[in-house]
């Protein structure tokens, strides 16, 4: 009997194999019989033998497409393949940071499916503990007033650019308080800090423009209005200037001082790929240097810091943030003066 052991647990082993294969090679059309028998080194009778019991046994649904003598299988569309705990609750975690986003609207369907593929693979669901582990998690992110209803413009989208058809949105402009009409061309999306915006040739504008878009009022589809992606346009490349999401094209460097007290956070976080430490000074401060664009939005983010930040370079950017320190410190003094 224990040859016979041996043996169940080779082909086990070669059965959990063959379906992680079959799972990785069906996105791009399957896989053949003779391609298993040359991968597993057994033959094409006993890979026949071996789906067989995958789709009995183990209840994987497989589909076969028969060309002349050539048979071609893989996963039918739905199944999802099995998950260790671990990597199921790391799965899980990340989309715990979706909560109150666009996404959030498939979040418990989806966690529902990692726990019922655990169970299907008799794992112990105290390994995954899913419920317990939600409750001693808390993310602190802004949330969305109305995720249920952005979620469902954010798909629109996603589906005009899969298709590559035109959208009409109505959008609010964050300078003029207004709600425009704009029909836009989506080439694609950027998420920045769990915020999703999207990134198109407005035909009003007749350039590329970023949306935020949570302020996105609504969305028609133009389906059959197609338009050509062009091939000289990489979101990559065009955002990779940005320090946020604007590209004004207006590439400058920035030469900050930071304070000792947060220096080590310049060397454990990239804020940007064009970050460099030019020089770690004496006192434990140090010189860094950022290549970016939309300096707009980095100012918001300098002011965070405080007094543990100081913009040595642009001088205009140096002179911005004073003047913008000195604003605020006359907010508070009014307001300490009881003139509100």
């Amino acid at each position: 009997m224990p040859g016979r052991a041996k043996k169940d647990a080779t082909r086990g082993l070669r059965l959990n194999m063959i379906i992680d294969w079959l799972n990785k090679k069906t996105p791009y059309g399957g896989v053949t019989v003779k391609e298993l028998a040359e991968k597993f080194e057994v033959s094409e009778r006993q890979i026949y033998r071996d789906l067989s019991a995958i789709e009995n046994y183990l209840r994987v649904p497989l589909v076969r497409q028969e060309t002349g003598k050539t048979v071609r299988v893989g996963i039918k569309a739905g199944y999802m393949p099995g998950l260790s705990p671990q990597t199921a609750t790391v799965i899980f975690l990340s989309l715990l940071q979706q909560k109150g986003s666009v996404l959030s609207g498939h979040l418990n369907e989806i966690k529902d499916a990692l726990v019922s593929t655990l169970f299907k693979y008799h794992y112990d669901p105290k390994e995954l503990a899913v419920e317990k582990l939600q409750k001693r998690i808390h993310i602190v992110e802004e949330t969305l007033a109305e995720p249920e209803k952005v979620g469902g413009l954010f798909n629109a989208l996603v589906q005009a650019i899969k298709d590559s058809h035109r959208v009409k949105i109505w959008y609010y402009t964050t300078h003029s308080g207004e709600e425009t009409e704009r029909v836009v061309e989506p080439y694609g999306l950027i998420c920045k800090h769990q915020n999703w915006y999207l990134v198109g040739r407005c035909l009003k504008r007749n350039d590329i423009r970023v949306f935020r878009i949570d302020q996105i009022k609504d969305i028609f589809p133009y389906t059959t209005e197609r338009f050509e992606y062009p091939g000289d346009f990489s979101l990559s490349g065009y955002m990779a200037s940005s320090w946020g999401v604007i590209n004004d094209g207006k590439v400058c460097r920035v030469l900050l001082k930071i304070n000792k007290r947060v220096a080590h956070r310049v060397k454990n976080v990239f804020y940007h790929p064009s970050q460099k430490i030019e020089e770690e000074l004496p006192d434990g401060s140090a010189l860094v240097s950022f290549e970016v664009c939309g300096i707009a939005e980095m100012v918001g983010w300098l002011f965070q810091w405080g007094d543990m930040v100081e913009v040595l370079e642009p001088r205009w950017l140096r002179e911005e943030m004073r003047a913008m320190a000195e604003r605020v410190a006359q907010v508070y003094q009014t307001i300490r003066n009881g003139n509100l």
